[in-house]
C-alpha cells in the first residue's frame, strides 16, 4: 500500500492508466473535461483513458447523476459523451444512493481509493489523498464493489449521449 497527497495523483493515476493492459474501473463524483487544457493538468487523465480505450483497453466509468438543471449533473453528462465517443463504456449513477465514491482498478492487479475527483480543483487547490493498493486480496474487494454499483446503475438508453 502506498499513500499518496494532493498533487501526487496526476502522474500516479496517469501512469496506472498508461500502464493497463486489459480492464480500468473507475468511479467518481465529479469527472470535468477541459477542452485544450495543457499537458500537466488534469485532462492528461482525460487524455490517457481514452487514449487506453482506443488501445483495446476495457474502460468501464460510473459517475454520479444529478437532475438536469444542476452544475454537476451538467459537467458529468458532458464528460460522458466525450468519455463514450471514444469508447468508455459509461454510466450515470441513478441508484438509490449518490455516487460519491472515488475509485480505480487497473487489469485487476492495483487499486486507487482516494478522495480526487477527476476536475482541476482535486490536482491544484483542494487537500486530498490517497491510497494505492496492489494486495491481491483488497484491489479484488475494490473491484467487487465496483461491480456491486455498476449492476445496480441502468444501462444509458441507445443514442444517449450522456
Amino acid at each position: 500500500m502506498r499513500v499518496f497527497f494532493e498533487r501526487e495523483y496526476l502522474p500516479l493515476a496517469v501512469k496506472c492508466i498508461r500502464e493497463a493492459t486489459s480492464e480500468i474501473l473507475v468511479c467518481v463524483y465529479e469527472w470535468a473535461w477541459y477542452d485544450g487544457q495543457r499537458t500537466g493538468t488534469i485532462q492528461d487523465v482525460n487524455r490517457n483513458v481514452c487514449q487506453a480505450a482506443k488501445r483495446g483497453v476495457v474502460v468501464r466509468a460510473l459517475l454520479n447523476n444529478e437532475p438536469s438543471g444542476r452544475t454537476l449533473g451538467k459537467i458529468n453528462r458532458k464528460s460522458a459523451g466525450r468519455l463514450r465517443r471514444n469508447g468508455v463504456d459509461v454510466r450515470l449513477g441513478g441508484t438509490a444512493k449518490i455516487i460519491h465514491a472515488k475509485l480505480w482498478v487497473f487489469d485487476g492487479k492495483k487499486a486507487i481509493i482516494c478522495t480526487h475527483n477527476i476536475s482541476g480543483r482535486a490536482v491544484t487547490t483542494n487537500a486530498e489523498l490517497g491510497v494505492l493498493l496492489v494486495d491481491p486480496e483488497e484491489v479484488g474487494k475494490v473491484a467487487a464493489y465496483f461491480e456491486s454499483l455498476w449492476t445496480r446503475v441502468p444501462m444509458p438508453k441507445v443514442g444517449a449521449a450522456g
